[in-house]
């Protein structure tokens, strides 16, 4: 068994920011989810000080400030229904802000959904994390949370491995009693639910350290898929069976519910045909990897009809193979285990396209995927994904590795940029901007998949030149070396 990685941007981590503070005024977002309030607000995509969020009516009020940097922490109440975001008080007036919620069970994701631009690439060559010499000869199952601890079964040998941050060594392996597991799934206080239908009919929930597991869930076939949602309620895809039951963690009772399917093949929009991989939004949208179809069905909250968000019968989205695993993105897009093409495509405000495996063939090697399954990310945006034939992968991208385009009012040894019909934001090189020194413009092209400036108009007039940049130096070195290289080719256009 192989894991597979492929790794794109850094995603702050919540509790060390860096923030930058000085003047207030405020906005108001609509239609707008609290993780999109929390992303805008630590990903510095406005200099944003503090908020609130509330979930009742998806509003995320922002209050802003300007300049001063500070450390942030997220700290919560006993109950976890308020978060406050703390400053040192030395910080201007402003020293704490809160989210208010209208749940008390809400205290954030525990599993990875980071945002990505619509340009986004990751590595075409994947490396290789664990092979079949710590795995088995076939794996179901992955995991990642956001302390980066990964999670992987393997089918082959009734086993789960557990690698902390950093590590390539596994620290924990789960083991007692399981038989052949298909998936798995942590909660956010760390237990471990793993698939054991196949043999013994049941979940397992593997707390903290322990030496056996206990049964959470009656299954009369093997769960393909698990899922937790923000309720702390455990789905399972039962793919042999043709359907999606879902059991209240909390509740005594252990009542499950057919949400999705209902035993039959086929394929309307109330029937599945070989569900394998489960993903729930945060709104309780469940999306199903519905392989004998060769489709995406939506589910939304409380409704048996789902609608097809990709694949077959769903125009304008991407043509699919026996997909068998789905994760959604920070903006809730779709990164689809498209496992009879031998890819992973992904959609984006742009569309569908595809990320992984893109040679339209299968293979083993670094470019290329074979009877991949299932999928995960970390906290930097790297795809986790099993090959179930021995390997895990690592699939990694440096689109966000590159400093990309300038802001209006940045100065670099007295170029600035500037507003200017020629700016345009894009994806791949048409993303322009313009620079400005005395009567010297010049309007250049920062590309998003290499680190390079590509020089277009200079004075008024065409001009080529391409200046390469060290990814290592900070944004200030490379400009001032930018605008060093501008002003040469000026020099030379003038001679």
């Amino acid at each position: 068994m192989q894991i597979v990685s492929g790794s794109l941007t850094k995603v702050p981590v919540i509790h060390n920011v860096s923030m930058q503070i000085l003047s207030f005024n405020s906005t108001t977002v609509i239609n707008s989810t609290c993780d999109q309030c929390i992303c805008l607000m630590l990903m510095n995509v406005t200099p944003i000080s503090s908020f609130n969020c509330f979930r009742n009516n998806n509003t995320c009020e922002i209050f802003s400030k300007s300049v001063v940097t500070s450390q942030l922490s997220l700290v919560s109440n006993s109950n976890s229904s308020v978060y406050f975001i703390s400053l040192p008080t030395n910080d201007i007036q402003l020293t704490t802000a809160a989210i208010q919620e209208n749940t008390s069970g809400f205290t954030g994701l525990w599993y990875n959904r980071p945002m990505f631009s619509s340009c986004a690439l990751w590595n075409p060559n994947a490396t290789t994390f664990a092979n079949e010499s710590t795995l088995g000869s076939h794996t179901h199952g992955i995991f990642i949370d956001t302390y980066n601890t990964i999670y992987a079964g393997s089918w082959s040998n009734s086993f789960v491995k557990v690698w902390p941050n950093g590590s390539s060594t596994a620290t924990r392996t789960i083991q007692t009693g399981l038989y052949k597991p298909y998936s798995l799934f942590v909660a956010m206080n760390g237990d471990v639910y793993i698939d054991n239908g196949l043999l013994n009919g049941r979940v397992d929930k593997w707390i903290s350290n322990a030496t056996n597991g206990t049964g959470v869930m009656n299954i009369s076939a093997p769960c393909y898929g698990l899922f937790i949602d923000t309720n702390n309620t455990l789905y399972c895809s039962l793919a042999d069976l043709n359907k999606v039951l879902k059991v209240d963690l909390i509740s005594v009772s252990g009542i499950q519910m057919m949400i999705a399917g209902n035993g039959s093949s086929g394929l309307t929009s109330s029937l599945l045909d070989y569900p394998w991989g489960i993903y729930v939004d945060t709104d309780f949208t469940l999306y199903v990897a519905d392989a004998g179809n060769h489709r995406i069905q939506c589910f939304k909250y409380g409704e048996l009809n789902g609608t097809t968000a990709a694949g077959v019968m769903a125009s304008g989205t991407i043509s699919l193979s026996s997909p068998t695993g789905i994760v959604l993105d920070g903006n809730g897009y779709l990164f689809i285990m498209d496992t009879g093409n031998s890819r992973i495509v992904a959609s984006s405000s742009a569309g569908f396209r595809c990320v992984a495996g893109c040679s339209g063939h299968s293979g083993s090697t670094a470019d290329t995927l074979h009877n991949a399954r299932y999928m995960s990310f970390d906290i930097y945006g790297n795809i986790f994904y099993l090959l179930t034939m021995a390997r895990i992968v690592i699939r990694s991208g440096d689109q966000n590795w590159n400093i990309g385009g300038g802001s209006s009012g940045e100065v670099w040894n007295g170029w600035s940029h500037v507003k200017s019909e020629d700016n345009f934001r894009g994806c791949g090189n048409n993303f322009r901007m313009t620079l400005q020194k005395g009567d010297m413009i010049c309007t250049y092209r920062a590309s998003y998949y290499h680190p390079s400036f590509d020089i277009v108009i200079l004075n008024g007039k065409s001009a080529g030149g391409s200046f390469s940049y060290d990814r290592t130096k900070s944004k200030k070195e490379v400009y001032n070396a930018f605008v060093e290289f501008i002003e040469k080719q000026i020099a030379a256009q003038t001679e």
